[in-house]
Order: C-alpha cells, then sequence, then structure tokens
C-alpha cells in the first residue's frame, strides 16, 4: 500500500515536471517593452481619412495589394499596378477602353465607352470602376474617373512615360497630382504629399 501512494506521487511529480517543459517549449516569447515602443513608421499614427502618397509595402510580386494600406510607393510598383487596373476595368462591358494610373494610394481612371453603352458616367459605373480598382489593390482608396477624352489621352501619355521609367516616384506624385486636379475640376483637397517617399 506504501509502494501505491509512493508511486501515485512519483507519477504526479513526473506529470507536472512534463507539463511544464511542454507549456514553456510550446510558447513565443513576448515582445520587449522597447519594441513596441519603437515607432513603426505606419500610417496609423498619422492617418487621417485623406488619401495619401506613401511608400508601398507590397506581399510578393503577385499579391498587387499593398500592406497595411500604405500604397504605391516605387515607379515599378506604379507600372505594373497601373497596367492591371487598366486591363481589369476594360472588362467592363460598358467600356470599350481604360486608361488608368496609379501612385500611392490613387487611382486616375479614363474611360472610353463600347459603341452600344448609352449610359454616360454615371455614379453607378464609377463604382463598378472603383470596385474593379479594389479587386486590384485594396491599398488605393480614392478613384477619379474620367470620360473626357483629353483627360484620357492625358493619362495614357503619362502611363507610357511610366513604362519607359522617364522619370523618378517623386515626379510621377507630382504630375498624378496634376492630372487629378484637372479631372476633379481645380483641387483635390482630399490628397496630401508624404513627408518621405521613396525614389525609382
Amino acid at each position: 500500500m506504501k509502494k501505491g501512494w509512493i508511486l501515485f506521487g512519483i507519477s504526479l511529480l513526473s506529470l507536472g515536471v512534463l507539463t511544464g517543459c511542454t507549456s514553456s517549449a510550446d510558447t513565443l516569447p513576448s515582445p520587449s517593452p522597447s519594441a513596441s515602443a519603437m515607432p513603426t513608421g505606419s500610417p496609423q499614427a498619422t492617418m487621417s481619412p485623406a488619401a495619401t502618397m506613401a511608400p508601398s509595402m507590397t506581399a510578393g510580386p503577385e499579391a498587387g495589394a499593398a500592406m497595411d494600406g500604405m500604397g504605391i510607393g516605387t515607379v515599378e510598383d506604379a507600372k505594373r499596378v497601373s497596367e492591371r487596373v487598366s486591363e481589369e476595368v476594360e472588362k467592363l462591358s460598358e467600356l470599350e477602353e481604360a486608361e488608368a494610373i496609379v501612385a500611392g494610394n490613387i487611382a486616375l481612371v479614363g474611360v472610353k465607352y463600347d459603341s452600344q453603352y448609352q449610359g454616360g458616367l454615371t455614379e453607378r459605373l464609377k463604382q463598378m470602376v472603383e470596385e474593379r480598382v479594389d479587386m486590384v489593390d485594396k491599398s488605393v482608396t480614392t478613384v477619379h474617373v474620367t470620360d473626357d477624352g483629353e483627360m484620357m489621352t492625358r493619362i495614357a501619355e503619362l502611363r507610357e512615360k511610366l513604362d519607359d521609367m522617364n522619370f523618378t516616384f517623386e515626379e510621377l506624385q507630382t504630375k498624378l497630382l496634376d492630372l487629378g486636379s484637372s479631372i476633379t475640376g481645380g483641387g483635390m483637397p482630399n490628397v496630401t504629399q508624404p513627408q518621405a517617399t521613396t525614389g525609382a
């Protein structure tokens, strides 16, 4: 009987030791207080509902979506996402052609209607274009759509220069904002320039 109690006690101690080893091996170390107190550089610290032209942190070559809502921040990313947005928007049955330029979290989209479409640039069509842009890159929060032929030509010309990599990302931002201002009739109050950007 005494041996039974001794074996029972040893079993409990062994179980306690093994449980302690297992639980400490399966846990991850918590971040140090100094690491969590450091600024992350993410836009949440200064985020407002305004659109920004911030650097990109893409998840991979096929991701298309930037992480943390930071937007498109390099000429290469702008070229890739602009091409994909143009192709995706052009799939709408109401459209014959679409040209897009994307940088930061702003997209400018020029559209040319299919010959059978008679509706014009309705709110419904704008919303469909915005949904297509969102499918390509969820970091784009501001989409300006135009059916003006001259504006569409200017978007196409800017995209052609982008394809040739003829300027830095900062120059692209400036050109996009100027063109966006023309599309919206003289101002883009929801757009702010970044404090720091990455070049091409």
